[in-house]
């Protein structure tokens, strides 16, 4: 994996930013009780919203259904990008923790515990559901026409011979138009030490979509080490394990991107992922905290961090490269590619034969149009020819 990163900066002081929603050159970010606003994709900065109250998420599901909730039932909504804000505030003294949406007319906001709060259109009142769940709640999303939900350990015991083992389980629930379901038990765990639960009372349950997959992250425990970590957990079978909490997952051209809070990227290939914890998969690390990730359109992730940043990245997957004695030197990215510095005398030509002007940028790479091209170039005195398509 290769990447760039841009470095977006909030003009204001040590903003811990928690969320971010991205549409064309408009940027929303959430520090606190407070909506930053920007329309030049982050070049200036406004306050667009301002609580008393807590807020715990801002949510967007398309650029017209944008939420946040919080604290005392508090909904808003905006449908010009925070412009303006439209109360839907709930009638309850409950705590909202989370915010999910179908569509532009059905969400569902989640309390930490007992309750969701279901608006099939916003000119209906909304509708308070049991959840039915016998753990505190930390995430919600919405995935194939239905909302999952969950959160917390559940804990019991049973004797087994001599031994007396303590079981520790994360339920997940599905929410579908009334209907209650319970998943089976994520993240089962059984140990002969009540002492170490405290290693799995954790917020560690992330569930997350991309590319219309519905991936679970969990705290999992590796039996063959000393100390438990955060696995990435897809049909239930541990299958990337990652340092820190998982704060964004994106699956782009079958290509897996697992990203924790302490800014460690796992990435592995679809094809690869879920066989077993020997995964072939390359890490990196970024280097800063990722609270969130957004990927608003093609391979763009905005990542939102602390010290008032945002790290716009990037992302370049080589789908073809020229080898010359083992070495790739150069590398093709769809509708660009990369030249390594030995490569001398580099011509460019048409499939008609008309020689093309194509200047390599800072980091040497090379913008194409769609077609045919032809390419000479001198490597360690010999004179080498290859055809590339860019499609």
């Amino acid at each position: 994996m290769e990447y760039d990163l841009d470095v977006i900066t909030l003009p204001y002081d040590s903003l811990n930013i928690e969320d971010i929603v991205v549409s064309n050159f408009t940027i929303l970010a959430r520090s606190g009780n407070t909506i930053y606003k920007s329309t030049d994709d982050g070049t200036t900065w406004k306050i667009a919203f301002e609580s008393e109250l807590k807020i715990n998420q801002l949510y967007s599901k398309d650029p017209h259904t944008i939420l946040l909730v919080g604290e005392k039932g508090m909904v808003y909504r905006t449908m010009d990008y925070g412009e303006t804000w439209l109360d839907e505030r709930v009638e309850t003294d409950s705590t909202l923790i989370k915010v999910a949406a179908r569509n532009y007319q059905d969400y569902v906001a989640l309390a930490e515990t007992r309750w969701l709060y279901h608006k099939f259109s916003p000119d209906k009142d909304w509708l308070a559901v049991n959840t039915r769940a016998a753990v505190y709640l930390s995430t919600l999303i919405e995935y194939q026409d239905s909302y999952y939900y969950g959160g917390g350990f559940l804990e019991s015991d049973e004797s087994r011979g001599n031994d007396h083992m303590y079981n520790f389980s994360q339920p997940r629930y599905k929410y579908t138009f009334g209907e209650i379901i319970t998943s089976d038990p994520i993240n089962k765990i059984f140990s002969s030490n009540k002492s170490e639960r405290d290693n799995y009372r954790t917020d560690s349950l992330n569930l997350l979509t991309s590319n219309n997959i519905q991936y679970i992250t969990v705290k999992h425990n590796d039996y063959s080490a000393i100390s438990s970590y955060y696995a990435l957990v897809i049909n239930l079978i541990p299958s990337l394990s990652i340092k820190s909490k998982v704060t964004g997952i994106e699956n782009i051209n079958d290509t897996v991107y697992a990203i924790g809070r302490s800014g460690e990227i796992v990435v592995a290939k679809e094809s690869d992922f879920g066989v077993s914890y020997k995964t072939k998969i390359d890490t990196k690390q970024l280097g800063f905290i990722v609270n969130s990730v957004v990927r608003p359109y093609r391979k763009a992730l905005y990542l939102a961090s602390n010290n008032s940043r945002i790290y716009k990245m990037s992302i370049y997957e080589p789908v073809s490269s020229i080898q010359v004695e083992t070495n790739n030197l150069i590398k093709q990215y769809n509708d660009a590619l990369w030249i390594d510095d030995e490569v001398e005398l580099l011509g460019i030509y048409n499939y008609i034969g008309q020689k093309q002007n194509i200047n390599r940028s800072s980091n040497n790479y090379l913008e194409f149009k769609h077609g045919i091209y032809y390419l000479s170039y001198k490597y360690k005195n010999k004179i080498y020819n290859h055809k590339v398509m860019v499609n």
